[in-house]
């Protein structure tokens, strides 16, 4: 009739534990607030050590309880069994010690021994409920390695967009998704519940509740079902302050169940939807503006060039290449290039739009070796000169909207190797050029006869 007290009293663990140590701390810090042979503190000081080696007692018997009814290994609870009944008895001690003197503020640097044994004691408990490294997981891995953590090798799930049909579906697919959303309660060292997923073995000899795949019924398998619980429910797993699998790891763990849990089946013949794996293609992320190691110019240089009009500014936070603009300098001509010189090895990005420019300036722009945006838009120029800018090796963009460059022109550019498109809205080209013409041209071609609408960037003053 009274079975259930016992297990009852150890899940009462988590509360208990935490009272004492509130107690013990509390007794250590009336400790340094105790001046020199002051007595004021003194009697509940004595108080708050005994009631904290009390309370630990009542922590220690309820902890054994709980390792005893909840499943929990020898090996993951033993230090911190042992170390809870050290730190009790240190209680005790400290509790004598403070009976025997007059004088409290000789105990205060013995006393921070007690913190130090709180302190690992409640990390080794914290390992025990959330995991090993709960607390340094989260940082960077040169900071785990300070803290005495251990850099997680456990990378999320990651599949290459070509050749993923050969994959191996376990070693490759499912071994990573358990270790990302297992490995920190279930692995060699901290087997909560006996159960380790870090490995093909340990995962077919389960856990203290039996197997975690059911063959008989794989799409019943606790490796699946408690993953699928909602999060708020007991049985949950990963624990609700852990790190959640996505929907699609899920999905991809029950379609290997599905496939009767083969060790042996390749990712591809299992035939999982694109939708699921999609996620989890590994792309090469490319830098837009090229990526190059030159000191920054300085900033009274810019600061010049911005009184004389020229917008100018770094593309981008902590990289040296420019963004330039004549947008507050409308009467920009040619011999006004000379400003920009000193720094035409840092443009990446050069906007002359609604200039007086003419084309013998696109030779002096084809010496700006990283330029990779260039807006002529609203200019005089014809496009004589196009030509020279086909040998920038970073150049992608150009504008040439509303210009009267001609088509032969700017077939010019077809020699270039990095452009990837031009825009030459209400040009003469479009009624100049054929369709089959556009399509063999190595970049895109984008022209149209409409109405651009004029945007508040394009007037803006800086």
């Amino acid at each position: 009739m009274l079975s259930f007290f016992l297990p009852l009293l150890g899940r009462f663990h988590p509360i208990l534990v935490h009272l004492p140590i509130g107690i013990l701390v509390f007794a250590v810090i009336l400790i340094f607030l105790s001046k020199k042979q002051d007595k004021t503190f003194l009697p509940a000081i004595q108080l708050a050590f005994l009631l904290g080696s009390i309370g630990g007692v009542l922590a220690c018997i309820s902890g054994f309880l709980q390792y005893q009814f909840e499943g929990f290994s020898l090996d993951t609870v033993q230090f911190h069994l042992i170390f809870g009944i050290l730190t009790t008895a240190a209680g005790f001690f400290f509790y004598r010690k403070s009976k025997k003197t007059n004088d409290p503020s000789t105990l205060k640097w013995s006393s921070t021994a007690l913190i130090g044994a709180l302190l690992f004691t409640g990390h080794l408990g914290g390992t025990i409920t959330h995991g090993e490294g709960y607390f340094t997981e989260v940082m960077p891995e040169d900071l785990q390695s300070l803290f005495g953590g251990v850099a997680s090798s456990a990378a999320p799930l990651t599949l290459p967009e070509h050749g993923w049909e050969e994959l191996a579906y376990y070693e490759e697919v499912v071994q990573p998704i358990l270790n990302s959303n297992c490995q920190s309660c279930h692995n060699p060292r901290n087997k909560k519940g006996g159960l380790d997923l870090s490995s093909k073995e340990a995962l077919l000899k389960g856990g203290e509740n039996g197997p975690v795949i059911d063959f008989h019924q794989f799409f019943k398998s606790n490796l699946i079902a408690r993953m699928e619980l909602p999060r708020d429910h007991e049985d949950h797993m990963p624990p609700r302050e852990k790190r959640q699998p996505k929907k699609e790891e899920l999905q991809l763990l029950r379609l290997w169940l599905e496939n009767e849990a083969s060790f042996d089946l390749k990712l591809g013949a299992a035939k999982p939807e694109m939708k699921i794996l999609e996620p989890f293609f590994q792309r090469e992320e490319i830098a837009f503006y090229p990526t190059i190691n030159l000191p920054s110019v300085a900033e009274d240089s810019l600061s010049k060039l911005r009184k004389k009009g020229f917008y100018v500014e770094p593309i981008a936070q902590g990289s040296p290449l420019l963004k330039v603009s004549c947008i507050n300098f409308p009467d920009f001509k040619d011999s006004d290039w000379h400003n920009l010189e000193m720094i035409a090895q840092w443009i990446a990005y050069l906007d002359l739009s609604g200039t007086q420019l003419s084309d013998s300036i696109l030779e002096e722009i084809a010496d700006a070796p990283y330029l990779t945006v260039l807006k002529l838009n609203r200019t005089p120029i014809q496009g004589i000169y196009l030509e020279q800018l086909s040998k920038l090796p970073h150049l992608k963009l150009i504008y040439l909207n509303e210009t009267n460059v001609t088509l032969s022109n700017t077939l010019s550019l077809a020699s270039s190797k990095s452009i990837q498109k031009v825009f030459a809205y209400n040009t003469s080209i479009a009624n100049e050029i054929e369709a089959d013409s556009k399509s063999r041209l190595p970049f895109a071609l984008e022209v149209y006869q409409f109405d651009l609408p004029m945007m508040a960037t394009d007037t803006i003053v800086y």
